[in-house]
């Protein structure tokens, strides 16, 4: 039982961390199209 609870926290937490690196990845890119409209 300890074991699945294990696996199912680290699953949870990996769908977190997912999530949370896909806004970061999206904040990036709009940062860099904000930068180079600036640039130009």
């Amino acid at each position: 039982m300890a074991n699945l609870k294990k696996k199912k926290i680290k699953k949870a937490i990996d769908r977190r961390t997912r999530a949370i690196d896909k806004d970061r990845v999206a904040n990036a890119w709009r940062n860099i199209f904000v930068q180079a409209g600036i640039l130009k």
